[in-house]
């Protein structure tokens, strides 16, 4: 069996404005909106990968990724080709740098949409 990725699914508390971050940071764009079992998914492509993104359903409860250690989802890394150029890009658009060049590795981390921690890596 071969086995390809797919896509990552981030629940979102604002899906508006997490679209427009990865549009606007990334270079996002949205493939499709659809429902599925009564719930919205916005399917977007960054970067060559699928991310897919919808709100909590109903009044479900939805814990804030606070950034301290948890399981699941808490990060999306992208690669670059030139880190000091893309964190510019991304600061003069407003995103917020939590971290640069830890221990002198070439990455950046970010505070993205539900303190999802964006890295840049550069390669």
């Amino acid at each position: 069996m071969a086995v390809t990725f797919h896509h990552v699914h981030l629940r979102c508390e604002d899906l508006e404005g997490a679209v427009r971050y990865y549009e606007e940071m990334f270079d996002g764009k949205v493939d499709e909106t659809v429902e599925v079992r009564g719930l919205k998914i916005v399917r977007m492509e960054i970067g060559g990968e699928r991310i897919f993104l919808s709100p909590k359903l109903g009044d479900m409860e939805v814990e804030d990724t606070s950034g301290n250690p948890r399981w699941g989802v808490y990060q999306l890394a992208f690669t670059v080709e030139d880190l000091d150029a893309e964190v510019a890009k991304l600061q003069a658009k407003g995103a917020e740098l939590e971290d640069l060049k830890p221990q002198g590795l070439m990455m950046a981390f970010f505070k993205g949409p539900d303190n999802v921690q964006i890295e840049l890596i550069e390669a």
